[in-house]
């Protein structure tokens, strides 16, 4: 199906982010300190929420809470598991937290049709590894090539949006005449995707690590394609974003917030070790042995809006997105907070 609207917010907006829930966890940790100063100073808020996705790509938050990373800026952080990154719309509307993990393609998504959102992106996270996303199908399954996938059912983890499977989709299945309106998408969690791919309901599914594994080992489900090759090889993913209306009301917390997860995310980057052992802390299901063999994101550890433009016209040469917005209002998201 083609994606020719987002569902409106309005008052749905409460009762996403009560579904969604807060988990109780957050950066109480034996390490302390004292916020860094310079344009920050003390924070306008000590306790903040971030919303999270259940992938490796987060880890930076779990590895900032027990670093002490946040309460040596002056933070007492917790985070709540979101079913997908489309999620912190609500939340952050909401207020329900302030600031989230957002993949690329989604949040440029969202902006386009939300104009008075005002995302602002203050830090990068990952951008994409050989191995990290898949297209994965059935151990039997008679899907072959992308070509296979016209008019067949594919779990993501958001319907009804375009969003990073969507646009892979796109730019891979292109040579093989498929493209995301080729495909029925059904929305599932990755947690579940790799029983609803295994019970036949859906006839493959869009995941990341660590479920492209768990498939692997427990079902024996093959990879289709890795999403992340050819012209999508080095593709961002995703950053830590929040909105114009706390980049203004509370400066000093999100330049405090965008310290400690930038260190958070230079300290993944060199210690791979550190990553693989916080993993089964915050994903349900995770065994450290599972832990130790899955493949890793690559941690990127400045904000760049040349990446965020590679991402914004892919979606311009597709059709989502018009030229005055990525000359615009791209750059307009970009708040490295340094």
């Amino acid at each position: 199906m083609r994606f020719p609207y987002i569902r409106r917010l309005g008052a749905g907006l409460a009762a996403l982010a009560l579904a969604v829930g807060v988990a109780a966890c957050s950066s109480g940790s034996s390490s302390s300190g004292t916020p860094t100063s310079g344009t920050s100073g003390s924070p306008e808020m000590t306790n903040v929420k971030v919303g999270i996705l259940s992938a490796s790509d987060d880890a930076p938050v779990l590895l900032a809470i027990k670093q002490g990373f946040f309460r040596q800026q002056g933070l007492n952080v917790s985070y709540t598991i979101m079913p997908s990154t489309n999620a912190s719309t609500a939340l952050l509307q909401s207020h329900t937290i302030q600031f989230a993990i957002m993949n690329y393609v989604g949040m440029f998504q969202q902006e386009k049709a939300f104009p008075g959102l005002n995302l602002r992106i203050i830090a990068d996270n990952v951008q994409t590894s050989p191995g990290l996303f898949d297209f994965m199908v059935a151990k039997d399954s008679k899907i072959k090539t992308l070509a296979d996938l016209k008019g067949k059912k594919l779990s993501v983890p958001s319907a009804g949006v375009f969003s990073f499977p969507q646009l892979s989709l796109d730019v891979l299945g292109k040579p093989y005449g498929v493209n995301a309106g080729s495909v029925t998408d059904i929305a599932i969690p990755f947690p579940s995707a790799p029983q609803a791919l295994a019970s036949g309901k859906v006839d493959a599914a869009f995941t990341t690590e660590p479920f492209i594994t768990i498939m692997e080992q427990t079902t024996g489900a093959r990879v289709l394609v890795d999403m992340l090759s050819g012209p999508l090889a080095g593709f961002p993913v995703s950053a830590w974003g929040t909105t114009q209306y706390y980049t203004q009301h509370d400066p000093k917390t999100v330049a405090a917030f965008a310290r400690a997860i930038q260190e958070a995310t230079r300290y993944a980057a060199a210690n791979p070790q550190a990553v693989r052992q916080v993993l089964p802390t915050f994903i349900k299901g995770m065994k450290p042995a599972l832990a130790s063999v899955i493949v890793l994101p690559t941690f990127n550890t400045s904000l760049s809006l040349t990446r965020m433009q590679r991402v914004a016209s892919s979606m311009e040469s597709f059709g989502q997105l018009s030229a005055s917005f990525v000359k615009t209002e791209v750059p307009a998201m970009y708040d490295p907070q340094t």
